[in-house]
């Protein structure tokens, strides 16, 4: 299994947060348990080789060969797994409020979902798939897909620099910073920017928070950090470590003890590094 990273355009850098390539000749590990965990970030999924399962809260969807996929924000996890041959994916992972201004679908209609491109762009969906399935290579496939975000990018105009803030400001505390704060900061109710937060992110500042506070734990454990060396700061982020427990499970499936000890989970560890 290789995954390799990708340089995205200067003009998307403020919506991409990364763009990789998965390579098995035999699939994915079968051994391992193929954990997506929640991390804020919507994504675009090109399968250009072999098909791709998803198992979500029991629920199983396949992702088709040759089919462009994009799964809105989430908040619980998502396993995925194919057959054994040979498999190619592309993965474009947008920052929190990255996909909005792209694609201009109000994100709180795609939120814990997975739809096609046809599904979610109609006409001009089925365009870009027919296009891209003509590509040859991979570096061919990621500049058409490039080319086209700018396009929509340009044409839409839906940036919005105080979604921007508050999700840097979540970000940068891992989700520390309270919300009655950042209405002070930014002048605005809660509920105007719940309303913001609900297009440009598919979730409120609160439940964002809630994810960038568990992906600070979870970052730690791809790093190679054990549980025990993880619990003394718990008391910073968490009411007590039953909660972070809580919580830590309705993001993976497991509790952090049972992760630790008998998930490898390489495919999620290569992604939370970069």
């Amino acid at each position: 299994m290789k995954i390799s990273f990708r340089e995205t355009r200067t003009e998307l850098k403020s919506y991409i947060k990364s763009i990789w390539v998965f390579e098995s000749q035999f699939g994915m590990p079968l051994k391992d348990m193929n954990l997506a965990a929640p991390n804020g970030c919507p994504k675009l999924i090109i399968n250009y080789e072999n098909n791709i399962t998803s198992l979500v809260e029991g629920r199983s969807s396949e992702s088709r060969e040759n089919g462009i996929y994009f799964s809105g924000n989430r908040d619980i996890p998502v396993y995925v797994s194919t057959s054994e041959k040979k498999t190619g994916f592309i993965g474009i992972e947008f920052l929190p409020y990255g996909a909005y201004p792209i694609l201009g679908i109000p994100m709180m209609e795609t939120a814990n979902h997975l739809f096609t491109i046809e599904d979610l762009l109609g006409h001009v969906g089925k365009k870009f798939r027919e296009e891209l399935y003509n590509l040859e290579n991979t570096s061919d496939k990621i500049n058409y897909l490039q080319a086209k975000m700018v396009e929509m990018l340009n044409k839409r105009q839906l940036q919005n620099s105080i979604v921007k803030y508050c999700v840097d400001t979540l970000k940068f505390t891992n989700g520390l910073q309270s919300i009655p704060e950042l209405e002070r900061k930014t002048g605005y109710s809660r509920r105007y920017l719940e309303m913001l937060f609900k297009n440009h992110v598919g979730f409120s500042p609160k439940v964002i928070a809630g994810i960038f506070r568990f992906q600070k734990f979870y970052s730690s454990w791809a790093m190679g950090r054990s549980y025990d060396e993880l619990k003394e700061e718990l008391n910073n982020y968490y009411f007590d470590q039953a909660h972070f427990s809580k919580e830590f499970k309705r993001m993976t499936g497991f509790s952090p003890l049972q992760y630790a000890n008998e998930v490898s989970n390489e495919f999620g560890r290569k992604l939370t590094l970069h």
